[in-house]
């Protein structure tokens, strides 16, 4: 194999790529990546936020499309929806308490709590007064359930270590 590489002499540079390597701050680096946008086609740009650095569409405003930078490389974050009518839940926070709520808010009430940064797997507990499901709720006195349909449906059970406790009917 060397003798191959011996049988063809490498050919000088050209006028200007030896003008290009003679130059003292000439520094010759990989390519660049590039990303699209999946919604537009137009490139994602690296971007400075209040949050940190993330990915948005350069057709901004036209385009809002955004991801998260992992890497750098932009990474679409994964989106969690609301049990109720489907919307993208938000993650929330107010004093001392994360929760998830709905992006509908006020047509869509529902919360979930937080989970170690992700929603809360809610099981689903039918409502004996309409019919609907229950989901686990927090209060000042600490957790509940609470009906889906709330303030429509107001039926509560109490809680007892992630489970509801049904009540007795009489």
């Amino acid at each position: 194999m060397s003798d191959q590489d011996n049988s063809h002499p490498k050919q000088p540079p050209s006028n200007w790529e030896q003008e290009f390597l003679d130059q003292d701050d000439a520094h010759v680096r990989a390519a660049k990546i590039r990303y699209r946008c999946p919604k537009c086609e137009s490139l994602l740009v690296l971007k400075e936020g209040a949050n940190g650095s993330f990915w948005g569409c350069e057709a901004f405003p036209i385009c809002d499309y955004t991801a998260n930078n992992q890497e750098g490389k932009p990474v679409r974050p994964i989106r969690y929806l609301c049990p109720a009518c489907h919307s993208p839940l938000r993650k929330k926070t107010f004093k001392d308490n994360t929760f998830w709520g709905c992006s509908s808010y006020p047509e869509c009430k529902i919360t979930v709590e937080d989970n170690h940064g992700v929603p809360s797997d809610t099981k689903k507990y039918p409502c004996r007064e309409c019919g609907h499901y229950l989901i686990r709720k927090r209060s000042k006195n600490g957790y509940f359930w609470g009906c889906i349909t709330y303030p429509k449906c107001k039926n509560t059970l109490n809680d007892d270590k992630g489970l509801p406790v049904l009540r007795k009917k009489r």
